[in-house]
């Protein structure tokens, strides 16, 4: 049987200093609540404005500037059904984050301490 070093089981410095800052503009995106609460949403599938707005307790402007954030960060995708505008979570590392905190905070119904 081959044996495998543990320098090859390592990952590269450089690519975990790559991972890291990937990983720290995530979370940024991730620390503002109301951000969270719009992807929490859309971790049960894609939304319009019209349908976050209530939710979420934002104006419509204070909503899209939160949207064009996780847009700018390709967190999310859109697709336009005539006037209206839906939004859906990309796949990607954000999609396994929101899953595992929509199953730790959303998507239970007794509260949480």
């Amino acid at each position: 049987m081959p044996r495998i070093s543990k320098k090859a089981l390592l990952p590269d410095a450089d690519a975990l200093a790559d991972h890291a800052i990937d990983a720290a503009e995530l979370l940024k995106a991730l620390a503002h609540p109301a951000r969270l609460l719009v992807l929490c949403q859309l971790v049960e599938g894609e939304r319009s404005v019209g349908e976050l707005q209530p939710v979420t307790g934002l104006s419509q402007s204070a909503l899209s500037q939160h949207l064009a954030v996780l847009r700018g960060m390709s967190l999310v995708r859109t697709r336009r059904d005539a006037q209206t505008i839906f939004y859906a979570l990309e796949s990607g590392p954000a999609l396994g984050v929101m899953n595992a905190l929509y199953a730790a905070y959303c998507g239970g119904s007794e509260k949480r301490r």
